[in-house]
């Protein structure tokens, strides 16, 4: 059966997508079949981040009714993972917004998405803030995996997502992005959960390598040795403990 993480934020800035990118590879290199959708119509990433060039096929067609979801899945290179590109060019995103969509299109292409390409996991990657497809693949998950930047400003978005959350049959656990160098992890961890009542699933420091980088390559594909690599792996662990990552 298809497991299905989504990956949010309240804001943007947060790493959100590249640290879905890095879970995927994690897990299709442990051998599991993982699906990718990219649901953030507005501003994708997951194309970019996996050096995709153009073809056929993406989120937006078929909510514009132009071909099916199972059919704009496109290989990356690593055996077993799969992404569903956003769109194809901001021509697509103008008739989405012209002529509208049925969201209800979601849940039912993930499960056909997931079923046709026998997918072990699903993750959905969406558009800061809420909206309607954010809060729809909220609805379609098993797990939430909440981001934040670790500073007061970002935090004080996380309330609004865990209390959406909080109403929905879905796990959530929180990770705190970009922490300073010397931060008491303890500490932070302990202040986390007891203030917003969930999981902390990861602390993920702010590592200069990541923005040499440039987006060109992801984190674990070029660094595999890195202690942040360490640090995604905690994350997928944490999603997997079942009796650690609970509905709060």
């Amino acid at each position: 059966m298809t497991r299905t993480i989504v990956v949010h934020s309240h804001r943007g800035g947060t790493g959100k997508s590249s640290v879905l990118a890095n879970l995927a590879l994690l897990l299709a290199a442990g051998g599991s079949r993982v699906g990718m959708v990219d649901t953030d119509l507005q501003s994708p990433t997951l194309d970019l981040l996996f050096r995709l060039g153009p073809g056929a096929g993406s989120l937006a067609d078929y909510l514009l009714g132009r071909g099916e979801i199972e059919a704009a899945a496109r290989g990356t290179g690593i055996p077993g993972l799969y992404v569903v590109p956003a769109r194809g060019g901001p021509e697509d995103l103008r008739e989405l917004m012209a002529t509208g969509y049925d969201v209800g299109l979601l849940p039912e292409g993930f499960d056909r998405l997931a079923e046709h390409h026998a997918l072990d996991v699903l993750l959905l990657d969406t558009h800061a803030g809420l909206n309607n497809e954010s809060v729809t693949a909220m609805g379609s998950a098993d797990a939430v995996l909440i981001m934040a930047r670790a500073d007061r400003v970002d935090l004080s978005g996380v309330e609004e997502t865990l209390a959406l959350t909080g109403r929905l049959a879905c796990r959530r656990a929180l990770v705190l992005s970009m922490a300073p160098e010397g931060f008491d992890r303890e500490s932070v961890r302990r202040r986390a959960e007891e203030v917003y009542g969930a999981p902390l699933a990861g602390i993920l420091p702010y590592v200069p390598e990541m923005a040499t980088l440039y987006g060109e390559r992801i984190f674990a594909e070029a660094l595999p040795d890195h202690p942040l690599v360490g640090e995604f792996r905690s994350i997928l662990w944490a999603l997997d403990a079942r009796d650690e990552v609970s509905r709060a």
